[in-house]
């Protein structure tokens, strides 16, 4: 928990959340989504790096389509585009004013939806999959960057979601998901492993340090590939993410590991377990 000295710059009530950006002298802006911090400018690249380069590194093939979920900040876009092989992004947000908001109050954070690769969708991310699936479209990688499972995001943790992600994923493909801290939140990370392990043959558990949360972040992530994507197969460095970073990352302290073992999945998603 942290305690902020805040210079208030938009508050707004949205169809879907409240939203309040504000100033501090140490974190700089801050977006804050129903009472939750979501983002700082002074660490929201560890948690974006991670995100993307972790699973771009570890796949087999580097990905060329690829599906984001959520993310208004446009962070996870800002990494998915720094890889020129890259040929399709589709980024579906439900809330477009938490977009134009961090359009005009964090730029240096956002990526370009403008550029040519990028469709930028404003819709629910679960009825996209599905009509997706329908029509046959596949995707590389999905990346899903949702706020945690409370209020219009719980059915991107329901059972239906996961096998419809299953089904756009290309052969090798590889699906990622923030999955809250394990810290605080010590049921949702085990819950979204077990979710994820009823369809994908392979899925494993990574961190990554970012201070503006209070503790380390957890990622899920699920292949539709032989070996999980731990090992990174070329060079990238960023200003946290590099390849010793990324091997790191996937050693999990023992009382995670307990966690996921010890875990009962009932079928419900873990809403009592948040904060």
């Amino acid at each position: 928990m942290h305690c902020y000295e805040a210079e208030l710059l938009y508050e707004e009530r949205t169809k879907y959340q409240h939203m309040v950006l504000f100033d501090n002298p140490l974190f700089g802006r801050c977006l804050v989504l129903d009472g939750i911090v979501q983002l700082t400018q002074k660490d929201e690249f560890i948690y974006h790096e991670m995100f993307v380069h972790c699973p771009f590194m570890g796949m087999e093939k580097r990905p060329e389509s690829v599906l984001i979920i959520g993310g208004a900040d446009g962070g996870v876009l800002r990494e998915v585009l720094t890889y020129d092989q890259v040929k399709k992004v589709v980024h579906v947000e439900i809330d477009e004013a938490v977009l134009n908001a961090c359009r005009k109050y964090l730029p240096e954070v956002c990526g370009n939806w403008d550029d040519p690769r990028v469709e930028l969708i404003i819709g629910d991310g679960a009825v996209f999959v599905q009509e997706a699936k329908e029509q046959g479209e596949k995707f590389d990688c999905i990346l899903l960057d949702s706020t945690d499972p409370i209020g219009p995001a719980i059915v991107l943790f329901e059972p239906p979601f996961h096998k419809d992600l299953f089904d756009i994923l290309n052969e090798g493909g590889v699906v990622v998901r923030q999955s809250g801290l394990p810290l605080t939140m010590p049921k949702v990370m085990p819950f979204v492993f077990n979710r994820f392990k009823e369809f994908f043959p392979f899925v494993e558990v990574y961190r990554a340090p970012v201070p503006t949360y209070g503790d380390e972040m957890a990622f899920v992530a699920a292949s539709k590939q032989q070996k999980g994507i731990s090992i990174p197969r070329a060079e990238v460095r960023g200003r946290f993410y590099n390849p010793k970073v990324h091997q790191a990352a996937f050693a999990l302290p023992s009382w995670w590991e307990e966690l996921i073992e010890g875990f009962e999945d009932t079928g419900e998603v873990p809403i009592d377990s948040l904060y």
